[in-house]
């Protein structure tokens, strides 16, 4: 007995010995900076791209800018390289010698993923990024296949074997899975821009194939999920301009590229950004069929989809573990502290020394042998259930119901009573000016950067709600604790809705009633407790409350007559609450939802797991081999394994 008292006793001795070594080790890793604290840089490159594009002089000294930014392995360094590589492919006699040789030495210099040589605070794993570093990584081997590349002191041809693998992966991950930031007028700008490069240069018809079927798709989400030529739609990543001013759109220099903004009332976009590599592109042509998607703003129509994972089905998919793939889709997804992947992040973390990077550095904090050998990581995980678990960006089934006078999209029951990040759960967009949402506020408007935190004041949500849609009725069911939870700073008592006064042309606000019009165009908001707008703002609309409901309805002078035939209307429509269980009726239907349970229309239970498209232009199961998109005599078929890609209607 003694005996194994004895070794119990050093056992405990020798992992308490361990432990606090790896807390001093942990403790002592160094942060890298995401970004140069003073040093103004100049990295206006894709300037530089249109003024050689359209024979200016351009200034030399962007692109030295450029190369030094990218040289210290800044966060965004993977940005600057895309127009780097047009103008090096597409334009090459057109820059001098000096600046040919520093746009070399910047590729063969740089560190294309998280598994080669070097310590920084690049992001290497959202979904865009996971291209545009393996764009730039292709595309630079493909140029010097034989030349060095010091920093993982392999050759060209190496790099683009490795990056091969991985774009391959990504576009493959798309094609299944669909978007994980999906609908995004932020991140779509920034798959286009290595999309277009990868189709336009890349020597591998593999890749330049199945490049153009998952731009053809990116593009047929931007067609299906616009209003008039404005794209703010539910999204997996979205940030507050995006969604509070439909002219500050990110997508909007591509889509009146592809689709004239006149014939909505629009002066072209002034904007040069990455979406410049799309803009120059030679090698593709938008097929005809989402050209006319974009354009069939003359009925009523229900869109639904489903695009992404959930964390609970990555197993399943053979896409948790320390694989290129798999690490990539759960990456993606933005999740790295969740019960189901924690063991798995900080196994690849351990594996790749990512530690320093700041946007990983506090997970340091979890690297102890004495957790990773006992399995305690994901119970510890569940059980403090931290905030940052709340950037996971899971599956969404998303539904939009598009009309001549206004567009209404939810990403159906997304996640209820989660944290939330930079999710945009839904929207309606009523005219070219006018965008109506609601949030829970993440952080109060007296908290330091409350307008731009994410999640923050605007962007996402502190939690989740519970929102589902028929046609142009979003209902929205909030529970929200009192107190925060682990790493959560505070839980605001309130939601609010963005209902700027300023943009409608008429604004009613009535206790639990609040209704806008804008042109022919309507919009009313039905609440549980009185709603008023902040001191201050004209488009801050609140409702104090913990445990309460948002309706909102759109409507129009097409269907509803006068502007005070809908207010009417909407005042008489039945509203029933309580228990966390509403009843609302509107238009002959009855709309019930209880908080995390069921949504039921007309009595009947709403199966609100979608297939990969289901609309009037394309239907397509999850994890298709064929997509076939068809509309008003054009069509595009995609069999993306058997590398064929017709487009009909030209």
């Amino acid at each position: 007995m003694r005996r194994i008292l004895k070794i119990i006793l050093i056992a405990l001795v020798t992992v308490a010995a361990w432990t606090t070594y790896e807390l001093i080790r942990n403790n002592a890793v160094e942060m890298r900076p995401a970004r140069p604290d003073n040093r103004m840089f100049n990295l206006a490159v894709d300037g530089v791209l249109v003024a050689i594009e359209e024979g200016r002089a351009y200034d030399s000294n962007v692109l030295k800018d450029a190369s030094a930014y990218v040289g210290q392995r800044y966060d965004c360094s993977d940005f600057r390289l895309q127009s780097m590589a047009r103008i090096l492919y597409a334009h090459r006699d057109s820059i001098g010698d000096e600046d040919y040789e520093l746009i070399k030495h910047t590729f063969l210099d740089f560190k294309y993923w998280m598994d080669q040589p070097g310590s920084d605070s690049m992001c290497y794993w959202s979904e865009n990024h996971q291209l545009l570093f393996a764009a730039s990584e292709f595309l630079a081997g493909q140029y010097w296949p034989d030349e060095i590349f010091t920093n993982a002191w392999m050759t060209g041809r190496q790099h683009q074997a490795l990056a091969r693998e991985r774009i391959l992966a990504w576009l493959e991950l798309r094609w299944l899975y669909g978007f994980t930031e999906w609908y995004s007028n932020t991140y779509y700008v920034e798959d286009i821009a290595p999309l277009a490069n990868l189709i336009d240069f890349a020597e591998d018809e593999e890749i330049v194939i199945k490049a153009k079927m998952v731009l053809d798709l990116l593009l047929y989400d931007l067609a299906s999920q616009s209003y008039r030529g404005t794209f703010i739609s539910s999204s997996g990543r979205m940030y507050a301009n995006g969604k509070r001013y439909p002219e500050k759109n990110g997508m909007q220099a591509v889509i009146d590229h592809i689709w004239n903004p006149v014939r909505w009332g629009r002066e072209p976009s002034e904007r040069i950004g990455m979406d410049q590599n799309f803009i120059r592109m030679r090698n593709y042509d938008v097929p005809p069929v989402i050209k006319a998607i974009g354009e069939d703003d003359g009925r009523e129509l229900v869109i639904r989809a489903s695009t992404g994972l959930n964390l609970d089905e990555l197993e399943a998919e053979g896409l948790l573990g320390l694989e290129n793939r798999q690490i990539m889709m759960q990456w993606a997804m933005e999740s790295f502290s969740n019960p189901e992947v924690i063991t798995n992040t900080m196994d690849y973390m351990n594996k790749t020394d990512m530690f320093p990077n700041e946007f990983l550095h506090d997970l340091n904090d979890f690297n102890l042998a004495i957790l990773r050998y006992t399995g305690a990581m994901p119970q510890i995980s569940k059980s403090l259930n931290p905030v940052t678990n709340g950037t996971a960006i899971q599956r969404a089934n998303t539904y939009t119901f598009r009309t001549p006078d206004y567009m209404v999209a939810s990403a159906q029951a997304y996640h209820p009573g989660t944290f939330g990040d930079q999710q945009h759960v839904w929207n309606a967009t009523l005219s070219r000016d006018v965008s109506v949402f609601v949030t829970h506020p993440a952080a109060p408007l007296s908290a330091e950067g409350a307008l731009s935190l994410s999640p923050g004041y605007w962007v996402g949500n502190g939690r989740i709600p519970h929102v589902v849609q028929d046609r142009n009725v979003v209902i929205n069911l909030f529970d929200l604790p009192v107190e925060p939870g682990f790493m959560e700073k505070s839980v605001q008592d309130f939601t609010h809705a963005h209902f700027p006064q300023e943009r409608f042309d008429e604004v009613v606000v009535d206790g639990t009633y609040a209704f806008g019009r804008t042109g022919a165009t309507y919009a009313a908001l039905v609440t549980h407790n009185p709603m008023h707008y902040t001191k201050g703002m004209n488009d801050d609309l609140v409702q104090p409350g913990r445990q309460v409901f948002w309706v909102f309805e759109a409507g129009s002078e097409r269907v509803d007559g006068s502007f005070e035939d809908f207010m009417a209307r909407i005042r008489s429509n039945p509203v029933h609450y309580g228990s966390g269980r509403i009843r609302y009726e509107s238009g002959g239907r009855v709309l019930e939802l209880s908080y995390q349970g069921e949504f039921i229309i007309d009595g009947e239970v709403q199966d609100l797991q979608y297939p990969r498209f289901d609309s009037p232009y394309v239907k397509a199961p999850r994890k298709p081999d064929v997509i076939h998109i068809e509309h008003e005599g054009k069509s595009l078929l995609l069999d993306f394994y058997g590398l064929e890609r017709t487009v009909d209607g030209v």
